[in-house]
C-alpha cells in the first residue's frame, strides 16, 4: 500500500506538535495555590482542579495546589510548597497564611509571594503591617469589593425583573463604601428599588415584596423564612452545599483571583484589587439575560 506523503505530515505534524508543547508546559515553573484540608473541603477539591486547569490554560503553565494540614505550624507551610516544587514560578497565600508567606518569602527571595486579603479579611490590621514592608518579592492583593458590590446591584436589579419589589442586603459589618456601590448601580439603571441593609439578622423585620435577598457574611437565616426568594451569595463554599435558593455566587476564592493576581505581578502591579468571578448557578431565574460581570 502506498502511503500518501502529504496525508501522512497532516496526520503527524499534530501529534508531534502536541507531544512539543505538552513538554515546554510541564516544564515551566508552576503556579503553587496554598490553602488548608478544611477550606479545600468546603470549596470542593474537584472544582479547584478545573478551576487551576482554566488558569493554567490561560497562562500556559501549570497550577498547583498546595494542601496543608489544619493543625500544621506556620513553619511547616513553607517545607510543603518546596515539596511541591522546588521552583515554583509564584506562590499564593491566602492572608490566614500571612505568617507562612513571610517566612517563605524570606527564605526565598527570588520567589515572587502574592498574598491575596479576600473581601472580609480575618485581620483589621492591614497586611503590610501583619507582613512588614521590607520584603521586595510581596505582592498584595486585595478583593474588589465595591466593584463586586456594584456588579451585585445589577445583579439584584435583573432579578427584580420590573416587579419594583424590595431587596435585602447583609454584610459582615458596615460597608458604607460597598453599600453606595450597590446603589449607584440600580440609580445607573434608572430604576431605585426599596433597599434595605442589616449586619445581622437580629436587626432584619419583616419586608414584604422581596424580590431578592443578598448575603454578604451574615443573614444567612433568612434564606430558611423566606424560600423562593432568589438569593445572591457572597461566598468561596461549594455550590453544590449551597440551599436551592442561591442564584448566583460571588466567589473571591484563591483559584477565582489567580489569574488575574499572576499577571499583575508580572507587570510588576505591588498592589491592587481583584474583582471576584459571578457564577450563575440557576440561570433561569435571570429570565436568560445573564450579565457579563
Amino acid at each position: 500500500m502506498k502511503i500518501n506523503t502529504k496525508h501522512a505530515i497532516i496526520i503527524i505534524l499534530p501529534i508531534v506538535l502536541f507531544f512539543i508543547l505538552n513538554a515546554v508546559y510541564n516544564a515551566r515553573s508552576p503556579v503553587l495555590i496554598v490553602t488548608e484540608e478544611s477550606f479545600l473541603q468546603l470549596y470542593s477539591g474537584e472544582r479547584a482542579e478545573k478551576e487551576a486547569a482554566k488558569t493554567a490554560a490561560a497562562l500556559f503553565r501549570p497550577v498547583k495546589t498546595v494542601t496543608i494540614a489544619n493543625d500544621a505550624g506556620f513553619d511547616i507551610v513553607p517545607v510543603a510548597v518546596m515539596d511541591v516544587s522546588p521552583d515554583p514560578y509564584c506562590v499564593i497565600f491566602p492572608l490566614r497564611f500571612a505568617r507562612s508567606a513571610k517566612l517563605f518569602a524570606e527564605q526565598n527571595p527570588e520567589i515572587t509571594v502574592i498574598i491575596l486579603e479576600g473581601s472580609f479579611p480575618d485581620t483589621e490590621k492591614p497586611v503590610e503591617l501583619v507582613i512588614g514592608s521590607d520584603i521586595s518579592n510581596f505582592f498584595i492583593y486585595k478583593t474588589d469589593i465595591n466593584s463586586d458590590f456594584y456588579n451585585a446591584g445589577l445583579a439584584s436589579l435583573t432579578l427584580d425583573q420590573g416587579k419594583n419589589g424590595n431587596i435585602v442586603v447583609f454584610t459582615e459589618k458596615n460597608l458604607p463604601q460597598a453599600r453606595e456601590n450597590f446603589l449607584r448601580a440600580l440609580n445607573d439603571r434608572g430604576n431605585l428599588l426599596e433597599t434595605r441593609f442589616y449586619t445581622s439578622f437580629m436587626q432584619y423585620s419583616e419586608v414584604s415584596n422581596l424580590s431578592c435577598i443578598v448575603l454578604a457574611g451574615s443573614g444567612a437565616d433568612i434564606v430558611e423564612n423566606k424560600p423562593g426568594t432568589p438569593v445572591i451569595m457572597f461566598t468561596w463554599i461549594d455550590p453544590s452545599l449551597l440551599p436551592m435558593d442561591i442564584v448566583l455566587v460571588i466567589d473571591d476564592s484563591p483559584w477565582a483571583q489567580a489569574l488575574r493576581a499572576v499577571k499583575m505581578a508580572s507587570a510588576v502591579e505591588k498592589t491592587g484589587f481583584i474583582k471576584s468571578k459571578f457564577r450563575y448557578i440557576d440561570r433561569k431565574r435571570f429570565g436568560g439575560r445573564l450579565l457579563r460581570l
